[in-house]
């Protein structure tokens, strides 16, 4: 299959963020833990896509979630043919991480995976400032227009950036210290689908399942928006 290395690039890449990221919530407790917990989960995350970036970047690009790839797809960046299996390809590394996860955290006598969760997003309830639907939608769609804003920002079409780990890294753990104690912090469909629906079907609750649309759906908006907005200031680019 042509691009199939982009592909597995970007399966692997998933993987190794959900492993780290998620794994870092776990281990430190998301939002529970305080400050250091914040600063920790944070940084876990921007190192991945950091180690990620300068891993994979030159074979797929490094995306690892489906709302860069959908912004890169409107910004000229990906073929139409080959973001559905980007995509595929994002989800299936995010279960595989979520799966080492759950099985790690299995063998662990005194640790059940409805104590310690999966590292799964969530509002209301499942929030810790107990934040209302309205304000996870805003949440995430701001955040993740940041994000995605400095992803097409920091890269160059058809170039690779030297550069360009360092400041998307920067971006995402400057994202997950204001939003871990809003929603857990998604901007990333694929990250926030497999721990929702493992989490879900390990422990029969369904609050994670239930809200994780809006962690799907949000980060596409916000990429979208993100889009637009770097397609117009660079409108008169030549």
């Amino acid at each position: 299959m042509k691009n199939l290395n982009k592909y597995v690039s970007e399966c692997l890449g998933t993987f190794f963020l959900v492993f780290i990221g998620t794994g870092a919530a776990i281990l430190f407790g998301g939002a529970k833990g305080g400050l250091s917990s914040i600063i920790g989960i944070s940084l876990a995350f921007g190192l991945s896509i950091v180690v990620v970036y300068y891993t994979i970047g030159r074979i797929s690009g490094g995306h690892v979630n489906p709302a860069v790839s959908l912004a890169m797809y409107f910004d000229g960046r990906l073929e139409l043919k080959d973001l559905p299996c980007y995509i595929l390809a994002q989800v299936i590394g995010a279960f595989a991480g979520t799966g080492v996860l759950f099985a790690m955290i299995k063998n662990i006598p005194s640790v059940t995976i409805s104590s310690i969760g999966l590292g799964q997003n969530g509002y209301g309830a499942e929030s810790a400032l107990n934040l209302a639907l309205s304000g996870a939608i805003i949440t995430e769609v701001v955040l993740t227009f940041i994000f995605v804003f400095v992803v097409l920002a920091s890269t160059v079409k058809d170039e690779y950036n030297a550069n360009g780990g360092f400041i998307i890294g920067g971006a995402l753990t400057a994202v997950h210290m204001i939003g871990i104690f809003f929603t857990g912090t998604s901007v990333n469909p694929a990250r926030s689908l497999s721990p929702a629906v493992v989490y879900s079907l390990a422990t029969g609750k369904t609050a994670a399942i239930s809200q994780v649309w809006v962690f799907i759906l949000a980060p596409l908006a916000g990429a979208l928006f993100a889009v637009i907005v770097w397609k117009l200031i660079n409108s008169e680019k030549a």
